[in-house]
């Protein structure tokens, strides 16, 4: 006790007579803190909950701020710009643009009120799939205490495939299947390109399907986005067919048909160098 008014400032801590606290059965010499008598026994553990109080809000906090940092730091993109893609950043150019955005709007609306189920954004390459299914995410990321991250399905392959020759890899098939199960919501992208041109009418590897299927059948209670240049029927042909039934069975469809590719801009080779 004499320790605790020694640790205390002298100006707010003084020594009084012998006394009762209500709290302990043996007297105790009480002490005066900010006008007010406590018992050194009270106040000591009334510091140490305020301590472990104060430690255990910090390591909620890292563990937030962890979980938000999963979109940016296990994300794997196949075009780095789409790191920072916002709603507020895809500029509708046509009439079926700013629909397909509202859409997207509206998935998220639905997804933060705590609804299940799968967007498909389904299109040609540059429309803006990737863009929408980011925005989403990056909304969901930062309104909700969720776990998000995006993948390419092209590039996730890659990486796993250069892990069986590279043993220092962190990107290994249960590294990816751990990840992509465990957060709240995932949107796979470009699902099809690992297989190459979709008019090759490729199937999926055996690998490939392996690795997707752990994935998705983990995800049945979770919420999916996916954006692909394949209809739902190539899917099927490409994958299989009960997989691609099971993982679309609740599912919102936001499909481009006239939207042009919006990464092919015009060089003016007249402008003056």
């Amino acid at each position: 006790m004499k320790a605790i008014a020694q640790a205390m400032p002298k100006s707010i801590a003084t020594v009084l007579t012998s006394n009762e606290c209500q709290l302990h059965a043996k007297p105790v010499q009480l002490m005066m803190i900010d006008g007010h008598e406590v018992c050194p026994k009270c106040q000591l553990q009334k510091e140490n909950e305020a301590f472990e109080q104060s430690l255990q809000n910090e390591i909620l906090e890292r563990e937030a701020k962890k979980k938000k940092n999963t979109l940016y730091m296990r994300s794997v993109f196949a075009d780095e710009t789409i790191r920072g893609a916002s709603f507020g950043g895809f500029y509708a150019e046509c009439e079926e643009e700013a629909k397909n955005k509202e859409l997207a709007i509206q998935a998220f609306k639905h997804y933060k009120s705590g609804k299940i189920f799968t967007t498909l954004l389904q299109g040609d390459t540059g429309v803006g799939k990737s863009h929408l299914a980011m925005s989403i995410l990056r909304n969901l990321n930062e309104k909700l205490d969720v776990e998000c991250v995006f993948v390419s399905v092209r590039e996730m392959m890659s990486k796993i495939r250069d892990s069986f020759d590279n043993k220092e890899s962190k990107y290994t098939q249960l590294y990816f299947v751990d990840l992509l199960s465990r957060v709240d919501y995932l949107c796979l992208d470009d699902l099809g390109a690992e297989t190459g041109a979709i008019t090759t009418n490729k199937t999926a590897t055996n690998f490939t399907l392996e690795v997707l299927t752990a994935i998705l059948e983990a995800r049945q209670t979770k919420s999916t986005i996916i954006t692909s240049n394949l209809s739902r029927n190539q899917m099927e042909a490409m994958y299989d067919k009960k997989l691609i039934s099971r993982s679309l069975k609740n599912i919102a469809v936001i499909k481009f048909e006239q939207t042009r590719d919006k990464r092919v801009v015009a060089f003016d080779l007249n402008q003056e160098v």
